[in-house]
């Protein structure tokens, strides 16, 4: 017994709200990889709707027919909420946020060189990052690197006005 070649698929939105939708994404589409996804896979199923069998609406949309089967049981299965791309927000940090509070409080009270957070975070917290990540993580904690010029101690206290004035 042969098994069925195709699954049926329940409709959750009226063609009408389907196209809206499909409409929406399009305006999207230029800026967001999550809209074009959802584009792709809102006309894949408008194209299940008119009839056309999975292996022919897959291939329409560029994706494989194996993709095109997932998709189609995500929507029969949670509908339109379903089909929501979930990109999971990557490996997580290999500092905890105790310690990443640790480092900027030391940071504000005493300002280090890239190298000598990275020589830091080594020594306090047995944790290797390369200065691309040094960079990256200072970053995130809103604080930025710079080289440390030092200050003229002849300098006047009201430089600024002085130079105004001229």
């Amino acid at each position: 017994m042969a098994r069925p070649t195709e699954i049926e698929i329940v409709k959750h939105l009226s063609t009408e709200e389907l196209n809206k939708t499909v409409g929406a994404y399009e305006k999207e589409l230029q800026s967001y990889a999550k809209a074009k996804r959802m584009h792709e896979r809102f006309c894949f199923i408008r194209m299940r709707y008119k009839g056309y069998s999975v292996e022919e609406a897959a291939s329409a949309n560029g994706m494989t027919t194996k993709t095109g089967y997932n998709i189609q049981a995500q929507w029969n299965e949670g509908g339109p909420a379903a089909l929501e791309p979930n990109f999971g927000g990557g490996k997580p940090s290999r500092m905890t946020e105790e310690q990443k509070d640790r480092l900027k409080n030391v940071l504000s009270v005493s300002p280090m060189s890239t190298k000598g957070v990275r020589e830091y975070i080594e020594e306090e917290f047995c944790i290797e990052y390369s200065n691309k990540q040094i960079y990256v993580i200072l970053g995130k904690m809103g604080m930025n690197h710079a080289k440390p010029y030092p200050k003229d101690h002849r300098r006047p206290d009201d430089a600024e006005e002085i130079l105004k004035k001229t």
